[in-house]
Formats: C-alpha cells, sequence, structure tokens
C-alpha cells in the first residue's frame, strides 16, 4: 500500500481546509476497530434551497441531488480492513448513472465489470461507534496528518496506488466518531469536488451548531 498525498490537492483536502486547520492530537485508548452491526445513518427530505438533508448521528448534513447521488455501501475501516460499517457514500452524478452497469474499469486489471457503488469514487460518511481515540491507536506507527473539523480533533490517512485511492478523515464526536471517506482517481471534476466541499461545509455547520448549544 502506497501512502501519501494525491495529485489533485484542491479537491477533498481543500475542501477539508475550509473548515480544518492542523492541530495536535493525542492518542489514547486500547485496542482497534471492531466489527459493530450496521446502522442505519440517513434520513433524506427536501429542504427549501432544494438540497437533501440526511442526519449523520446527531449531526445533519445537506447535499445537492442534482451533483451527487446517495448510496449505502458498508466501508471497511482501515488499517486492517476488518470491521466494515454501514456508510452513505454520494457519488457524482454523471458516474452513478452507470451503477448496475457493465461499464466500469477498476484497479489495475484493466478488465471490465458492472458498476457498483463500493468501489465508485465519491465521498462516504459513516458514523463510527467507538472513540476516535480507539482508532487513532489501531494504527500504530503509520504517518498520519493532524486535522480539525470547526474545532473537533481528528486525524487523517490516505492510501493510495496508481493515482486512485481513498482518503480517509476521523474526527472525535463525544464517545462516537465520524468517518469522511473519500474516494478518487484522475476522473474526478471539478464541479463533483466543489459540491463534496459543500457536504462537508454543511456538516462542519451542523457540528457547529452543536456545539454553540452544548456550551
Amino acid at each position: 500500500m502506497l501512502l501519501g498525498r494525491f495529485p489533485s490537492m484542491l479537491d477533498f483536502r481543500s475542501a477539508i481546509a475550509l473548515v480544518a486547520m492542523g492541530l495536535a492530537l493525542g492518542s489514547c485508548g486500547d485496542g482497534g476497530p471492531t466489527a459493530s452491526e450496521p446502522e442505519a445513518l440517513v434520513t433524506n427530505h427536501k429542504s427549501d434551497t432544494g438540497l437533501q438533508e440526511a442526519d449523520l448521528g446527531p449531526l445533519t448534513y445537506q447535499f445537492d441531488p442534482d451533483a451527487l447521488t446517495a448510496a449505502d455501501v458498508e466501508i471497511a475501516i482501515p488499517p486492517e480492513y476488518e470491521a466494515s460499517q454501514l456508510a452513505t457514500k454520494l457519488i457524482p452524478r454523471e458516474r452513478a448513472r452507470l451503477l448496475g452497469q457493465l461499464a466500469c474499469t477498476y484497479g489495475q486489471s484493466g478488465q471490465t465489470s458492472e458498476c457498483n457503488a463500493a468501489q465508485e469514487i465519491g465521498l462516504a460518511i459513516a458514523y463510527l461507534p467507538r472513540p476516535v481515540a480507539e482508532y487513532r491507536q489501531a494504527f500504530e506507527n503509520e504517518r498520519l496528518d493532524r486535522v480539525e473539523l470547526d474545532g473537533v480533533d481528528g486525524f487523517s490517512f490516505t492510501a493510495q496506488a496508481e493515482g486512485s485511492g481513498t482518503e480517509y478523515h476521523f474526527f472525535g464526536l463525544e464517545d462516537r466518531t465520524i468517518l469522511l471517506a473519500r474516494q478518487f482517481n484522475d476522473s474526478v471534476t471539478p464541479d463533483a469536488e466543489e459540491a463534496m466541499g459543500d457536504v462537508i461545509h454543511s456538516l462542519s455547520e451542523s457540528l457547529d451548531r452543536r456545539i454553540d448549544a452544548t456550551d
């Protein structure tokens, strides 16, 4: 597994940068992630602005249904990838139209296969059952980046090879963890990047409201 930054930094990391800055992150806790029962994450309804609204635990976020399509997926949690969690994946609309068709090439095999949400590019959002420190501990000596989402500490891990991969952002929320996982390759368009950035911004605003309400 090749770790590092993917080439286009005006994408997911730039979106995080609108609401995130590097902070020191303490690590504590024992053990790594374990499998858990899938948890329903999303209750969708249209807002007055035409954006789709969805729930993530105690938080909410919005996305543009004209730019992104939501799909339920199981996401494997790094670094072991043995535990999985139900997530909502927001897939660029032009790619989502291909789902179910024999029209996609994933990985390095070069073989055409059925397009599926789990392997498509997009932004997956999950509400993990354990504290962020426990997920951080599982990485041991892996190279991680420090990040923050509206004052909430977190860390970032990127797995990539041959121009594609996934960037994972973990943020602590009380005794649970928010996971944002962006799956990318060279085909991601600027419009899709902007739409995913707007999703992250709306999640940050929801987090800010929750923090204000508990102060």
